[in-house]
């Protein structure tokens, strides 16, 4: 019976050895699989449509673990575990620099990290005036030694439209009339935000091109989407009225009184018969068109096509978006400079009044 008794114990025994062997088998297997997990997802932005620059301060003597703890507390990565566990691995600790840093949930854990390594570092600023089209913008941000031209317009063409709500829809179909950029890169126009902008030096030409749609996005918030919207309009459309009041108002106060000669042209099936559009047509700024100007071949040519120009002439600042949404309600079908020195229109109702108000500016100083 002693003997019978054994062998269960013994069988019993091997069944436990079985199950721990599985067990450690389970344990390795899970191990490799989350690290592949974890670095499968190494490139992957927490948010890569939020482009908005987060100032990070890193203080003298912080750990790692502690940096990832305040990176996910300020939005910027998802998870710190997933932070402080690439950082050991990688042996990175060690490099984090203390200093401010501008970081941004569209930048991957990679980048986040590379740019931890470099402590802190110089800004340049610079302006994008409003009305300037984009070949202007790309032109003085080339002078001003930010970006190479032609690295800005390939970045365009490539730039992933689905980052951004009022991106999606653009197609190429147009290159800008001077024939320097591609309809490709071209359907941006109008879009690149006119402002103020501070980066770091060394920033790539998509960082500034994420840079500027990252303000239109700002700019054109949810109360301007939901009137435009109710008045079934697309963002191609607004931004396009509101490019030709960008160029023809040069004060405020008028723009919304601009875009309501544009809505009761469009209404009443005139040509638009703007000089703005003629410029844009040729290329360059031309102050006292000719009539001759006026013959151009060109789809932006508002004397010879009727409805709106193909697309925007030039970027909007906020004061012209606002208007072409909430334009004044008037009769106005025209507008002519008080005087030659004037920066304020005179409106009228009917071309005989138009007619007055011309004279009145051909015989002005």
């Amino acid at each position: 019976m002693a003997n019978s008794a054994s062998k269960p114990k013994k069988k019993h025994g091997g069944l436990i050895i079985l199950a721990l062997f599985v067990l450690a088998l389970a344990a390795a297997g899970l191990f490799v699989y989350n690290r592949y997990v974890g670095y499968r997802d190494f490139n992957e932005a927490f948010d890569p449509s939020d482009t908005e620059p987060r100032v990070f301060e890193v203080i003298r003597g912080e750990g790692y673990n502690t940096i990832g703890r305040n990176l996910e507390a300020a939005g910027i990565i998802e998870s710190a575990d997933t932070f402080s566990y690439k950082t050991k691995f990688l042996k990175l600790g060690p490099t984090y620099q203390a200093g401010t840093f501008l970081l941004s949930p569209s930048m991957t854990m990679e980048e986040i990290m590379t740019a931890l390594q470099d402590g802190r570092r110089n800004t340049v600023r610079f302006t994008i005036p409003e009305g300037y089209t984009l070949a202007q913008a790309a032109q003085k941000l080339a002078s001003e030694g930010l970006i190479d031209e032609e690295k800005f317009y390939k970045a365009l063409e490539s730039y992933d439209q689905s980052r951004y709500w009022f991106l999606e829809d653009l197609k190429a179909d147009q290159p800008d009339p001077t024939g320097t950029v591609s309809a490709e890169a071209n359907k941006y126009e109008g879009f690149l935000f006119p402002n103020t902008y501070e980066i770091y030096e060394g920033s790539t030409e998509k960082m500034i091109i994420d840079k500027l749609f990252s303000q239109f996005d700002k700019v054109f918030d949810d109360e301007l989407q939901t009137e435009m919207h109710r008045r079934g309009q697309s963002v191609k459309e607004i931004v396009t009225i509101a490019s030709i009041i960008e160029r023809e108002a040069r004060e405020d106060e008028e723009r919304p009184l601009v875009a309501s000669v544009i809505y009761n042209r469009l209404a009443a099936d005139m040509l638009l018969q703007i000089d703005a559009t003629i410029q844009y047509a040729q290329g360059y700024i031309k102050e006292g068109l000719l009539y001759s100007d006026l013959e151009i071949d060109s789809p932006y040519n508002s004397y010879k096509y009727k409805g709106l120009p193909p697309g925007p002439i030039c970027s909007p600042g906020e004061a012209s978006i606002r208007a072409a949404i909430f334009p004044e309600e008037t009769k106005y079908l025209y507008y002519v400079l008080k005087s030659k020195s004037s920066t304020t229109h005179n409106f009228a109702e009917t071309y005989k009044q138009f007619e007055k108000y011309k004279a009145q500016y051909k015989s002005s100083k």
